[in-house]
């Protein structure tokens, strides 16, 4: 796929090296012959100018605006209790299929659906198909990792939504009647009053079922929009003569905050545990690189990681030989390798910092030091 602006709007989060994995570890198919299509075919009804020509036109200023080409088939299907859509699709494939529901259809107006239609592209464009599914996570930590970037993936399409649809409005008020699955005669349109409600929850410390969900809450996805709508590239790209308030960046980072004040804290927990005791263990390995534990070193590891460790440490040296310590150390690596990335690289940069002071051969120093950085997957 070409680079596009969706690339530069994609939320930080939002990506496969945030778990140590890449495109290229995926399985790959560039022949798309899908059964989905099939299916599709005998059971819904193709998105033509001739049949629906409103909706046509409504995909077709969607990949205007977005600078994409459309190689995708749309249906509609019968449902008249459920306002969905979906994207079906293969690996890297160029084509997909997209399939939205006959309620959603007639619940939003062009403009709106124009959201909803940007949103399921993008996820085809961004490739969201290849992130595993939380269904496949071997432990609590993964489970909550790959949630994580479910939900972050959720945001960039957001974007992409808006940015298909050509305005803020548009987007807040299709995730209104989507949620609500009430028309435009049932609701008043105060986004203010829908992020009070938002604040609220965020009182009561969230909703822990939100920690399981795969979706952002649609109050999160709101104010996410809003906080995107107010940034500096925003403004810049489209030339909007409006200066922004935040940078990208700055964006990002609230918005993760805000998601985690819905869904609570319970990764930052596990990955604060993980994180302390990988530090402690590898600092010892720096330490002991040598083979020494010196008084100055002691000293460090105690003003670091306090007495009680320090005084079991010193007695686990005594009655352990190498290997056990050894096994230890490699036990907390190999949690550690599972931390997203910016927790692993800041792991390595506490070493690197602790490494610079310890007192042992420089060189076999640095050599615990690669090491660690290698089982990191840095």
């Amino acid at each position: 796929l070409l680079m596009n602006f969706l690339d530069r709007f994609r939320y930080r989060y939002d990506n496969l090296k945030e778990l140590d994995i890449n495109n290229s570890a995926v399985n790959k198919s560039l022949n798309y012959s899908s059964p989905i299509l099939k299916s599709l075919l005998s059971t819904s009804v193709k998105v033509t100018p001739e049949i629906f020509p409103k909706i046509d036109q409504s995909i077709k200023s969607v990949f205007k605006k977005l600078q994409l080409k459309n190689n995708f088939n749309f249906f509609v299907t019968a449902n008249h209790n459920q306002t969905q859509a979906a994207c079906a699709m293969m690996p890297e494939s160029d084509s997909a299929e997209i399939i939205i529901t006959s309620k959603m259809i007639e619940l939003l107006n062009e403009k709106e659906l124009q959201y909803v239609l940007g949103h399921e592209i993008s996820h085809h464009y961004y490739q969201h198909n290849i992130y595993p599914s939380p269904n496949q996570a071997k432990s609590k930590i993964e489970l909550l990792k790959l949630l994580h970037l479910s939900r972050a993936s959720e945001i960039s399409a957001d974007r992409a939504g808006f940015l298909g649809s050509g305005g803020i409005e548009n987007s807040l008020k299709a995730m209104l009647k989507i949620t609500s699955g009430l028309g435009e005669e049932h609701l008043t349109f105060n986004f203010s009053s829908y992020l009070d409600q938002l604040r609220e929850l965020k009182q009561i410390k969230g909703d822990q079922n939100q920690m399981y969900s795969t979706h952002p809450s649609f109050l999160n996805r709101m104010q996410a929009l809003v906080w995107f709508s107010m940034s500096y590239e925003y403004h810049e790209y489209f030339e909007t003569n409006k200066k922004g308030i935040y940078d990208l960046k700055t964006v990002d980072k609230k918005i993760n905050e805000s998601i985690k004040s819905v869904t609570g804290r319970e990764l930052d927990i596990s990955t604060k545990e993980i994180f302390s005791n990988a530090l402690m263990w590898c600092s010892l390995k720096i330490f002991i690189a040598d083979s020494k534990f010196t008084k100055k070193e002691q000293e460090l590891f105690k003003k670091n990681f306090g007495e009680k460790s320090t005084v079991s440490i010193l007695s686990l040296l005594k009655i352990s030989n190498p290997k056990s310590i050894d096994g230890k150390i490699n036990n907390a690596l190999n949690e550690a390798s599972n931390l997203l990335i910016d927790e692993r690289e800041k792991l390595l940069r506490e070493l690197s910092k602790l490494s610079s002071v310890a007192e042992g051969d420089k060189k076999l120093i640095k050599g615990s030091l690669d090491f660690i950085k290698k089982s990191l997957k840095i």
